[in-house]
């Protein structure tokens, strides 16, 4: 199905939100934090980031949109073509994922969930408009 311009304009309405203040500060975090070369253990994550940090705050917003964008997609409330070819969610989602999981081993398993599914459509969106070889392998992703 071809976008349309209700489809470009609620991309536009979620770029805005991704270039508000609120997340450019937690994607900044993200980057000095878990964007390093390095990933972050989930441990060290939880020691230096409990919960009402500020670097929990900051994962949590990012997440958080993510999780929303989820739940639009999940409701075909969003085009796959322009979401995709917009954000690269995997580059997010496979950083965060291990203090997900870990979260999750709490006894909360519902964190996340659409941001989860967002990376997991992504992937297969990759798969059928890019190719195979352009899938990146992670590990939340049964190959």
């Amino acid at each position: 199905m071809i976008p349309t311009y209700q489809d470009a304009d609620m991309i536009l309405k979620l770029y805005d939100q991704y270039e508000s203040e609120r997340l450019r500060e937690a994607k900044a975090w993200f980057t000095a934090v878990l964007g390093q070369k390095e990933a972050m253990a989930p441990g060290n994550f939880w020691e230096r980031f409990p919960r009402g940090s500020e670097g929990f705050t900051q994962f949590t917003t990012l997440y958080g949109f993510f999780e929303m964008v989820g739940v639009l997609h999940k409701n075909g409330l969003i085009h796959p073509d322009l979401l995709f070819d917009m954000w690269y969610i995997n580059g997010f989602f496979s950083r965060m994922y291990p203090i997900i999981a870990s979260w999750r081993e709490e006894g909360d398993i519902h964190i996340a969930e659409n941001f989860e599914r967002l990376a997991l459509a992504e992937l297969d969106w990759i798969r059928k408009h890019k190719g195979a070889e352009f899938v990146p392998q992670v590990s939340y992703a049964k190959h």
